[in-house]
């Protein structure tokens, strides 16, 4: 139990609060959030604006809409990390396929396209369903274990980011 206890911490637990911190932090940073805790901050993303900084990049300010629109909440951090994880996976393994440039400019046209599409949205399920994705992946014996560890690490991560200044 010891065992799997470290495995959860390493694994899920920091991975977890570090995206938490991280995305909670952000967002308070491009945002008047006056929330000091989980269940105030879940409620305040649904009526945000973000303020757009011209130096931010595409990836944080599509990384915060993500975040916002998924909730903010322990479920929804969890569904973003996986949907990141599974989108990164697939564009790693997509460009590996190609043996040249001249194989990927001949694979690009309207099938590739749909195919994009369909994937996305098959991801954004995969992500909904993520306690099955994680105990695929993860050395995991106990998911009760696993998903205390995750939880408690959004719920400290939040609470830390909460209470710092931006």
């Amino acid at each position: 139990m010891i065992v799997d206890i470290a495995k959860a911490l390493v694994y899920a637990g920091i991975p977890v609060a570090v995206f938490s911190y991280y995305l909670v932090m952000l967002t308070r940073g491009n945002s008047q959030l006056k929330s000091s805790n989980a269940t105030e901050l879940k409620k305040e993303l649904k009526e945000i604006t973000l303020e757009q900084k011209e130096d931010e990049s595409i990836f944080v300010r599509i990384l915060q809409k993500k975040f916002i629109k998924f909730g903010g909440g322990f479920y929804g951090i969890l569904a973003l990390m996986t949907y990141l994880h599974v989108e990164f996976n697939q564009i790693v393994d997509f460009f590996k396929n190609f043996t040249s440039l001249s194989d990927f400019i001949d694979s690009i046209g309207l099938k590739m396209l749909i195919n994009f599409f369909i994937e996305a949205a098959m991801n954004l399920m995969t992500a909904f369903m993520w306690p099955i994705y994680w105990v695929k992946i993860l050395p995991v014996d106990s998911l009760w274990i696993w998903v205390v560890t995750a939880f408690l690490a959004h719920w400290f991560a939040t609470k830390y980011a909460l209470s710092r200044e931006v």
